[in-house]
């Protein structure tokens, strides 16, 4: 995508309209800044969820009670709480342990489940973002 702004980019500075041209640097900019914000976004976000004994809070704040909460999907490392009533799970109730906090989060969510009478299923599961 990068490539095609360039592309794009190098055209419009060197085309002869006068209002087309300024049209264009406009769109590739907002173009431009929203790749950066894509990119920031993917890589300096830190996501973490908050178990309490009859609660979960999200990576939003959003607090969402046990008896919202249907079961816990894993997928390799990626975890995620779905709701009832619900096909998806949402963005910010998924998340990763860090390596060196694997084992005991894994332990810590299984006494979570257990606590609230809710199921680990191990399989793939889609994210509604």
């Amino acid at each position: 995508m990068l490539a095609i702004e360039v592309i794009f980019f190098r055209n419009v500075i060197f085309d002869e309209n006068g209002i087309l041209k300024y049209f264009l640097i406009v769109i590739l900019t907002f173009i431009l800044g929203y790749i950066i914000f894509l990119i920031r976004r993917l890589f300096f976000t830190k996501t973490s969820i908050t178990l309490e004994s009859d609660h979960v809070i999200s990576t939003k704040h959003r607090k969402y009670d046990a008896s919202q909460i249907e079961c816990i999907y894993v997928n390799y490392k990626r975890i995620g709480f779905k709701l009832y009533g619900k096909r998806l799970v949402p963005m910010d109730l998924c998340f990763y342990f860090q390596r060196n906090q694997e084992n005991e989060g894994l332990e810590e969510l299984h006494a979570w489940a257990a606590r609230n009478h809710k199921d680990m299923k191990h399989k793939f599961f889609q994210t509604l973002a």
